[in-house]
């Protein structure tokens, strides 16, 4: 089977820095399609840009900032999992750790996270807010600090 190429015509696909979904203009409004693209369909190649791709078509994606948000997270003695605007989850490992990363709307850097295949999910407001105010500027998990901010209290 041949790779797929892109499509001249482009479809106008774009998830802004929220994660919510457009396509032509327009927000997608049923969530079960924006998982079905999201999990089976979303790429991102070796150049840094994103794809929606199917074994027959391939459509470029708009990403403002990263495809996906941490909205939710459920904090354990030994494990610290993030759950994804889409339902996704995701454990925070040495092998998978938070990252900080400058984000353009914040004045100080964001934790991201690797989801899979060169994904990343930003950390929303609410849960990086949530945690810096419970826990500083790191995380301790099974032992290990992860950052949530700059400071004098990094991993």
């Amino acid at each position: 089977m041949t790779q797929p190429q892109p499509e001249p015509d482009p479809q106008n696909f774009r998830i802004d820095r929220e994660g919510r979904w457009f396509h032509d203009g327009q927000p997608i409004a049923r969530e079960a399609l924006v998982k079905l693209f999201a999990e089976r369909g979303l790429r991102r190649d070796d150049q840094g840009r994103y794809w929606l791709q199917s074994p027959y078509e391939k459509y470029a994606v708009e990403v403002e900032d990263v495809p996906f948000i941490v909205t939710d997270y459920e904090l354990t003695d030994q494990e610290l999992v993030l759950t994804t605007n889409l339902g996704e989850r995701v454990k925070v490992t040495p092998d998978n750790p938070l990252e900080l990363r400058p984000y353009p709307a914040a004045t100080e850097k964001i934790p991201y996270i690797h989801l899979r295949g060169g994904l990343y999910a930003r950390m929303g407001r609410a849960v990086y807010y949530e945690l810096v105010m419970k826990y500083g500027n790191s995380i301790s998990v099974a032992g290990k600090n992860y950052p949530l901010a700059e400071g004098s209290d990094d991993a």
